[in-house]
């Protein structure tokens, strides 16, 4: 009967590794795949560096305060200091597209 408990943990292990979801590699300011993934340290989402800077200037440049773009999300002040560049989402983003995913 050991084998059996055993066929039921993999077939477990399997449905979780298909329904856990890939990361999100779109970037919420930009709409697109992000190039140069930088991760917000507070808030922990992800935006595409050139999209996520240049929103932030713009609401400075109207003395404004950048709300995360991410829906729900309560971080309502981001400064370029709160972004960290992500090497492994960028390797991950450039293995997806490498095997022609489409996010």
């Amino acid at each position: 009967n050991q084998k059996a408990v055993g066929s039921v943990e993999e077939e477990l292990d399997e449905d979780i590794a298909v329904t856990q979801s890939q990361p999100n590699f779109t970037c919420p300011v930009s709409q697109v795949e992000m190039v140069n993934p930088v991760k917000n340290k507070k808030c922990l989402h992800y935006y595409d560096q050139e999209a996520i800077l240049s929103l932030i200037t713009t609401k400075q440049n109207n003395k404004k305060k950048c709300r995360c773009p991410v829906v729900g999300c309560g971080n309502t002040d981001i400064k370029p200091t709160d972004l960290e560049l992500d090497l492994v989402m960028r390797r991950m983003i450039q293995t997806h597209k490498r095997q022609g995913g489409k996010s």
